[in-house]
């Protein structure tokens, strides 16, 4: 095969910036190469910031010059510069001036390894007030099991150390250990929680080689007149704390609030709350298992026995400030990412759509919990055009270097609840939408 540039047609590349003219596509090159092209950018035109999960490729530029980033380094690249990039590198484009590139892609791992949108088997735990499901888990003993594709069996612990950077993301893989630092639930009260607290990480270290507990609740559902508790609505001091948990008062301390369909509460650690009776929610927390039992109602457990207090622990973990205000204040726009949290364990956004709704959450480089706290939709990946359809109140995990995505209702309008790590890094200018500088 010969060809001449000059005799090939142009065309847009997939994502609309630049054009194209391809030498060799894949369906003729009979290997792993998915694409040779030379592609044309105009002056201030961006390739913006995105990875390939299982595809390597090069850059030869052959006139002009560029700004690359390669996870965030910025290089200019000017005639006869070549540049490399590795699966799941972030790399964006910036023409300082007319620019030609000569691009080539290669597919590897494509079948064992590929990463994709997990779902996960039902993991529900009975416990005396209600049920518990865990929709995404890491913790020992309690790990999700993947339901769908090529990890289909896998626990989700064992997935996340076969590919941890790729999964979790580079800076959150660092931070935690490879371990996913996030727990999701569906928490169905039909009884009340015990009056609880949960240390802040320092504690949780020293006194249980642990991370903290902090966590946020939203309401899915609600029967007239619930309410939960969440802080103090008068100040108390630790003896005086101890008092009321032995006379059976605390709860008269407490702020109580009536709840609604929607209504959020941020819990940080230290914080003194619980859940009670005729109450529905989502809740994503950090990753540990440490809660200190204040107050159980004098009931027993469902052996009989009744439930250990942890009145000393909670004594040193509590904050017993009163805050002004405990419910957060947000706003759930039709057709927009609504921020709903921003905090130093975990962010939280609220997606409510009528039309595919595309998510470029490349930038944070995290990995993605999505709850679906509506109708079902599918997730269409971007990358590699895979679709997964999650069903209502189940969850997904996202894994970093595929979270450039799309959210397509089922039934006319979905609502998703997004959680991840913000890792949000400075690359000089603000991400714009997803773009492939060429097509699979």
């Amino acid at each position: 095969m010969i060809r001449h540039l000059a005799d090939i047609t142009p065309v847009t590349t997939s994502h609309g910036v630049g054009q194209k003219r391809v030498l060799l596509s894949s369906n003729e090159s009979g290997c792993s190469l998915t694409q040779i092209a030379v592609t044309e950018l105009k002056a201030g035109e961006i390739a913006a910031a995105h990875v390939h999960p299982d595809m390597q490729e090069s850059f030869y530029v052959l006139d002009g010059e560029l700004e690359v980033y390669l996870d965030g380094k910025k290089t200019i690249c000017n005639r006869d510069t070549f540049v490399y990039v590795e699966k799941c590198t972030s790399h964006e484009m910036l023409a300082l001036t007319n620019s030609r590139i000569m691009t080539i892609g290669c597919v590897i791992e494509a079948s064992r390894n590929k990463l994709y949108p997990m779902l996960f088997k039902q993991n529900r735990k009975t416990l005396v007030w209600g049920t518990e499901d865990w929709t995404v888990s890491g913790v020992p003993n309690s790990e999700s099991e993947v339901e769908n594709g090529t990890w289909a069996r896998y626990n989700l612990t064992e997935v996340i150390s076969r590919r941890p950077e790729e999964i979790l993301g580079r800076q959150t893989a660092l931070k935690y250990n490879n371990q996913l630092p996030l727990l999701a639930k569906i928490i169905d009260a039909h009884q009340d929680l015990s009056i609880q607290v949960h240390p802040n990480d320092e504690m949780a270290k020293r006194e249980h080689n642990k991370y903290g507990k902090s966590e946020m609740w939203y309401i899915l559902d609600a029967e007239p007149g619930a309410y939960l508790y969440a802080g103090f609505k008068e100040q108390i001091t630790p003896e005086q704390y101890k008092e009321r948990v032995a006379n059976g008062t605390i709860t008269d301390v407490l702020a109580k609030h009536e709840v609604h369909k929607g209504d959020v509460f941020y819990l940080p650690s230290g914080r003194v709350h619980a859940i009670c009776g005729g109450i529905k929610l989502a809740e994503i927390q950090q990753s540990s298992d440490v809660t200190y039992r204040i107050f159980d109602y004098n009931r027993p457990g469902l052996d009989g026995k009744p439930r250990e207090l942890h009145t000393e622990l909670a004594a040193k973990a509590i904050d017993y400030t009163v805050y002004p205000e405990y419910k957060t204040q947000h706003e759930e726009n039709i057709g927009e990412a609504n921020e709903v949290l921003n905090t130093p364990f975990f962010s939280i956004k609220i997606v409510e759509t009528n039309e595919p709704f595309h998510r470029n959450m490349i930038k944070y480089d995290s990995f993605i919990i999505i709850m679906n706290i509506g109708e079902p939709f599918t997730i269409r990946v971007r990358a590699t055009g895979d679709e997964v359809l999650v069903p209502a109140e189940s969850s997904c995990l996202i894994p970093a270097a595929i979270a450039d995505y799309e959210l397509i209702p089922a039934h006319g309008s979905a609502k998703i609840m997004e959680a991840f790590i913000n890792n949000k890094k400075s690359i000089g200018k603000t991400v714009k939408d997803f773009f492939h500088l060429f097509s699979n």
